[in-house]
This record gives C-alpha cells, structure tokens and sequence, in this order.
C-alpha cells in the first residue's frame, strides 16, 4: 500500500467510482459522505460493474467519513478528489479551508467555473488541478455503481498554473486501479472540447428523455445540436483561438457522431438523472458558462440562452 492518502468527497457514482478504483490502487482511501450515509456506507462492500469490469471493494478498506466535518484524518491528506456538483464545489471545500486545511484538490465537475471556485475558497496555498472526464456512471445502490460508457481516461492538468508533481505521483499511482487517468498539459483545450459536448447533448437529452444515441438519431434533435455547436465553436475561436470543427454540421457529422455510437449510444447523461430525480442541474456552468464566454468576446449566443431558461423551468417543475 502506497503512503499517498487521497479523500473523496461525495457519494455519488464519481465518488464511489473512484474512491474504489484508487483503493484497489493501493492507496490509503477516505470517502467523505453526508452524515446521514456514513453508518450504511461503512457496512457495506463497494460495487463497481459496467465497461471498466467489475470490481468489489471489501467493507472496510474505504474509511467513511462525515464530509460536513472532516477529522484530523481527512483534513491532512495529500489529495482531495471534490466529485459534487460544481455549484457546490465552495461549500463543499469550506469545512477545510474554516480549519486552516490546504490539501491539493482535484475537481470532477462538469462545465467551467469550479476551478475559480475552489481558488478562491481555499486561497493561493492549494495545488487546484482541473479534469475534463467522458467516463458515464450510473449508482444503481447506496454502494452500487454501473459504468455505462467510456470513451478515454479522466484527463487531468493544472488548469490555474499550479505545480503539478502530487498529480503526477496520483495518476502514477492510478494505473494499478482501474479507472484509467492521464496527464493533460493542454487541459483548458480538453476541457473546453468536452463542454462543446455536454452543452449539445445533456441539456438537449434531458428536455426530451432521450439517450445520446436518440438524440442524433432524430433529425430534428440532430439539426439543433449542430446549431448550439454553431455558437460555442464561435466563442472558443474568439476567446481561445480554438475551434475543433469549422461548423456545427461538420463537429456533429465528423466528431460527436464518431464518440457517441461506438462507445455511448445507450447513456443517458447526468442532466436527465438529475431532472427526473428533482434535482439540480449544472445548467449554469455548462450552457450558461458559454453564454458568458460570448458576451466576453462581444457575440450572443441565443440556443444557449434558450436551453438554459428551459432546464432552469424543468427544474421549476420538478
């Protein structure tokens, strides 16, 4: 067993996908949960099945921990993985940084905006590493988690400039695990990339209830995908002189269609399971987070005005 003490924050499929998979790594492993969990959790082998094989992890080879009131224990290890929602990245960081607490912080959030989040929360003294995952989980069960689809490995940089040698030594450390991370030193790019999917496919799929296969097999869906395609790909070739396709047709023909039906025709994206729960959605730092991105560089981007007022009304509803 290795020395490196990486905590997880939440309970969720992320959550408990990866604090397995780094405990079957070797690592010394905390899961920090709501209180409410901790007793059943601490009981309880965890379970990982779906395309990265299946996986048991004993009860009691995670220690549980009460994420509103981290110990001395979680507050002194080396590496902090915050798998909640990006709107909660802040409260979920403020338990450490009210106890003087400094750990390196990996986030797993979708869109942008957490890395700033957890700067300012914690200040200038933590490492803030950012990821950009296309990895789809489903928690089927308090300790039960199915992955659904995979399309590469959790990449992982230094989105802020921070020095990045505890990252390395993690995802070194990942490889004897089974959920496969990877080095990015292009992270912004790779983050930018995967929120031109999510912002066309998870906002889309979670008004109509459709899986990432339905949505591009129908032809009206299709068509307005491309067009919320058309507006961030102009942003980012204002704001990054980056653009991964020349149109929106040719990113959903050439690119989004060549990821989803090898490897995710059948996934349903976190956005629907959070609507049909009641809960809430990262609408805001994926949609929004583009709509901001336009007016910085002086262009609008309606569709993804429009998508985002619409969540925000299911989520009214729910």
């Amino acid at each position: 067993m290795t020395d490196l003490h990486i905590a997880v924050l939440g309970g969720g499929s992320v959550g408990l996908c990866l604090a397995a998979s780094f405990a079957a790594a070797g690592a010394r492993v905390t899961l920090l949960v709501r209180a409410t969990s901790v007793a059943a959790l601490q009981g309880q082998p965890l379970r990982v099945t779906g395309k990265l094989g299946d996986h048991c992890i004993p009860a009691g080879q995670i220690r549980i921990a009460d994420a509103a009131a981290p110990d001395a224990a979680s507050l002194s290890c080396d590496l902090l993985a915050v798998t909640t929602k990006a709107y909660d990245v802040g409260s979920a960081l403020e338990p450490f940084a009210a106890q003087g607490a400094r750990p390196a912080v990996l986030l797993l959030q979708n869109g942008m905006g957490a890395a700033e989040i957890a700067r300012a929360t914690l200040g200038p003294d933590a490492p803030i590493y950012s990821t950009a995952m296309m990895i789809g989980m489903v928690r089927h069960g308090p300790t039960e988690v199915e992955v659904s689809a995979q399309s590469s490995p959790i990449q992982c940089g230094a989105l802020l400039g921070d020095e990045t040698g505890l990252l390395k030594r993690a995802i070194a450390l990942a490889e004897n695990g089974f959920v496969p991370i990877a080095y990015d030193a292009g992270i912004r790019e790779t983050i930018a990339f995967k929120l031109l999917f999510n912002t066309c496919m998870n906002p889309t799929g979670a008004l109509i209830g459709r899986t990432y296969g339905q949505l591009l097999e129908n032809p009206h869906s299709r068509a307005f995908i491309a067009e919320l395609a058309d507006e961030t790909l102009a942003a980012f070739a204002a704001a990054y002189a980056y653009r991964p396709a020349r149109n929106g047709k040719e990113y959903v023909d050439d690119v989004l269609s060549g990821i989803v039906f090898p490897r995710a025709a059948g996934h349903r994206s976190s956005m629907v399971q959070d609507i049909e729960a009641g809960r809430r959605t990262e609408i805001d730092f994926l949609n929004g987070a583009v709509v901001d991105l336009a007016r910085s560089v002086g262009q609008s981007a309606p569709r993804h005005e429009s998508i985002r007022a619409l969540i925000r009304a299911r989520e009214s509803a729910a």
